[in-house]
């Protein structure tokens, strides 16, 4: 009886030791699709921050945004943007078949920016060109908009001719969706208007994890550059200006403050941790303990009235994607609406909800659980004073 398993085990084996080699591929890998904005092409789903819009399938044709750029392969591609009010693009499918974890992965795909995207601007309400260079970063996740780790990232893309870039992806979970995510330029000094432009991504393709001469280096992925030409610095100048104006002398450092956990300097991009509101468990609603927290922020811009900030709300580790998304902004909102009863500015005061997104510790343990459903007040501008 024992020996009329054995085939059986081997195949199994077998079986399994194969879908280390099958390629992974994806629905619609070239985003062809009717031509629009703020509207994901098929196959794919929006993944971005609530109350923002959707990524654009380009070249439009009414040219909302005046984005000419001709597609590398066949029609269309994905145009993602960031914005200068910390919100950014990202879309998701289903993968053929699930990552292996521990197993390495080749991804291709052609990368550009446009050197026109106009759009509004979140903070100034002004009409702007998002063209700063952003990056293309790949995340694993086990449904749609689900946001596993991070396990691809590109360089900036400021190339405005589509060139192709090699990604090595290394799982360390069987995920089964794939993210793709328009990111800011790393470190981040404050949040800017920019786009990645995306086009022609091939199958995922197994390969051996230790097929490098160098260390291995998850920020630096290798880009293919396109052939020289007779006139190599024609395309340079024509995507950059000939001089630039020299630099203006740095601010002077704001003073410090402290608020809630965190003592900082009184600047534009300054985050506050606020551990000490608590709201009712899947709740909006909050706890009277919160009172002297919620007391605290209102003297602080009362103190400040030059500042501009964004309530943030962070929610559970353990939660869903979706409904950490919608109760972190909702507890965000929340907080505004009671500090505006306090007779602070509600102008002065926008809702963000970042679900799981940000977790400050991911044990499972009830005070790690209790850290990550926090508040954060971040300085997204300062008024003029006179």
């Amino acid at each position: 009886m024992h020996y009329s398993l054995l085939p059986l085990l081997l195949l199994l084996c077998t079986t399994l030791s194969a879908q280390d080699d099958v390629a992974i591929y994806l629905t619609n890998p070239s985003f062809e699709d009717i031509p629009r904005v703020s509207e994901p092409p098929r196959g794919w789903t929006d993944c971005g921050f609530p109350g923002e819009s959707a990524v654009d399938v380009q070249p439009e044709p009414h040219r909302e945004f005046d984005v000419f750029k001709t597609a590398f392969h066949q029609n269309t591609y994905l145009g993602m943007v960031v914005r200068d009010n910390d919100t950014y693009e990202r879309v998701s499918q289903q993968m053929s078949n699930p990552m292996v974890a521990g197993q390495c992965y080749e991804l291709r795909v052609h990368l550009a920016k446009s050197d026109v995207y106009r759009s509004q601007s979140r903070l100034t309400d002004a009409q702007v060109n998002y063209d700063t260079p952003a990056k293309l970063q790949i995340r694993g996740g086990f449904g749609n908009c689900d946001l596993g780790a991070i396990i691809g990232k590109s360089p900036l893309i400021d190339n405005v001719d589509w060139q192709e870039y090699t990604f090595k992806l290394e799982p360390e979970e069987d995920y089964t969706h794939i993210v793709l995510e328009a990111y800011y330029n790393t470190p981040i000094l404050f949040p800017y208007n920019g786009n990645v432009l995306v086009d022609n991504i091939q199958p995922l393709t197994p390969v051996a994890c230790d097929l490098t001469d160098e260390a291995p280096t998850p920020e630096i992925i290798t880009g293919t550059q396109p052939e020289k030409t007779t006139e190599p610095s024609l395309t340079r100048a024509a995507r950059k200006p000939s001089s630039r104006p020299s630099a203006a002398p740095s601010k002077p450092a704001g003073p410090t403050v402290k608020l809630g956990q965190t003592e900082g300097q009184l600047r534009v991009g300054q985050v506050f941790a606020i551990e000490d509101i608590k709201f009712k468990a899947n709740s909006a609603e909050l706890e009277r303990e919160s009172e002297e927290a919620l007391a605290e922020i209102a003297n602080f811009l009362r103190a400040n009235a030059d500042v501009v900030v964004e309530i943030g709300g962070h929610a559970s580790y353990r939660a869903g994607p979706v409904f950490a998304e919608r109760i972190s902004e909702a507890r965000a909102v929340t907080v505004i609406e009671y500090l505006s009863d306090l007779n602070v500015g509600g102008t002065r005061m926008t809702p963000r909800g970042y679900g799981r997104n940000r977790p400050v510790c991911i044990e499972d343990t009830p005070e790690c659980n209790e850290r990550n459903q926090r508040v954060e007040v971040k300085i997204v501008r300062m008024r003029e004073s006179r």
